[in-house]
């Protein structure tokens, strides 16, 4: 019989790997233990692994060490860590250089690690589902992460000054000028006055970062100037996205990871970009139906059958090559699904849920009425604060049209 995955848990105390593995006693996954790296190494080598977990503090070699190793080898494995040590620093370098894709925290009894773990390789296997090879196998070579994407990485994880990040940009002209219309335009400033260092605060240095991401990748996606016109209307509702997603945020009174909220209206715009570039067609012709319908972008597609390789997981699938973390990719992915969602981010993907489908219904000329607003609370939203928020967003979207 089929197994739902397996998973490899990598730790130097036998008694926590036979504690993990009686974790998943009752579920119909395969599960592998090792007490070393070199073990690990050895049992990946000839196993096929879903899932990869490891301690991060061992005798032999660190976990980010091994994941790091890990990663070159086997770069389509998921690779998270587990620490009982308080190391922040560390595990936000790992995520954000995309070594491991997931950290959890001992003690686990505070939590179900087991159905977390499950959680990620379901995910993960929607993300990397066969129907999406349609898409993909047009695409003769998949644009790689730009050299200044990592600098600025650097940078901003080290602190340093707004001066030396606006160096970086100043490398690149194109990319320069697009951050100072950014930061002038109405979703930001609005005042055609801010200097590239004023521009880079307005915006976040998170969500500059991957502004630069988005932006250097449709460059590498080959488009060509008949499609530019297209392109800055899906960039546009990318940045108003971001606005909407973080004002309903900021004034919904609970708990949020900015970390991940702060960039899913940018990265999101990555599968229409993919489908504008390489199938147009059908780009067009949701688009079309999207129009003709006032509502969503991803509301469409749905209605049009597709629904293992739509935009959304076109996003997640191209965004997994490139490590983004999986607390996003799960939001982009169960778009309109937020009970799908790990409990921790649920309210970060009610609201983006909520704010693609009222988004969609305003750029398209659909109604938002109070049917459609009870309906995006997904039982978690306040409808009060969701309609002021739908006020705010409607006149932004009237004023840079």
């Amino acid at each position: 019989m089929q197994t739902q995955g397996t998973i490899l848990i990598v730790d130097d105390e036998p008694n926590v790997l036979s504690s993990l593995r009686r974790l998943f006693v009752s579920h119909d996954v395969n599960v592998l233990t090792a007490g070393s790296a070199h073990e690990a190494m050895a049992l990946l080598a000839e196993n096929s692994v879903d899932f990869f977990l490891c301690d991060y503090r061992m005798p032999d070699v660190n976990g980010i060490q091994l994941l790091e190793a890990v990663k070159d080898r086997y770069p389509d494995m998921f690779r998270a860590v587990i620490s009982g040590y308080a190391e922040p620093d560390a595990m936000t370098y790992a995520i954000g250089k995309g070594t491991s894709m997931a950290y959890f925290k001992k003690p686990w009894t505070d939590y179900d690690i087991a159905g977390k773990v499950l959680h990620i390789i379901s995910t993960m296997k929607q993300v990397k589902d066969k129907e999406l090879n349609y898409i993909f196998s047009s695409i003769d070579k998949l644009p790689s992460i730009p050299k200044i994407y990592y600098e600025l990485d650097d940078a901003v994880n080290s602190g340093e000054s707004i001066e030396r990040i606006a160096s970086i940009f100043k490398k690149d002209a194109s990319l320069t000028a697009k951050i100072l219309q950014i930061g002038n335009s109405v979703f930001y400033s609005g005042k055609g006055s801010a200097t590239l260092e004023q521009a880079i605060l307005m915006i976040g240095l998170t969500t500059v970062k991957e502004i630069v991401l988005m932006y250097k990748l449709t460059e590498g996606l080959g488009a060509g100037p008949r499609i530019e016109k297209e392109l800055e209307r899906i960039f546009s509702h990318g940045l108003i996205l971001n606005k909407a997603v973080e004002h309903c945020l900021v004034h919904s009174g609970q708990k949020y990871n900015k970390n991940i909220s702060n960039t899913l209206g940018v990265l999101s715009c990555v599968g229409k970009v993919i489908l504008l570039s390489y199938h147009p067609d059908r780009y067009y012709g949701t688009t079309a139906f999207s129009e003709g319908c006032g509502c969503s972008f991803e509301e469409s597609e749905k209605e049009m059958g597709y629904v293992n390789n739509n935009s959304s997981a076109i996003t997640c699938s191209f965004l997994d090559l490139y490590n983004i973390p999986f607390e996003i990719l799960e939001i982009l992915l169960y778009v309109g699904r937020p009970e799908m969602v790990s409990d921790e981010n649920r309210v970060i993907s009610a609201v983006y849920s909520a704010m693609v489908r009222i988004l969609g219904a305003i750029e398209n000329g659909g109604d938002v009425d109070d049917i459609i607003i009870e309906q995006c609370c997904y039982g978690i939203l306040n409808a009060v604060k969701l309609r002021n928020t739908v006020h705010i967003i409607t006149d932004v979207w009237n004023i840079g049209k």
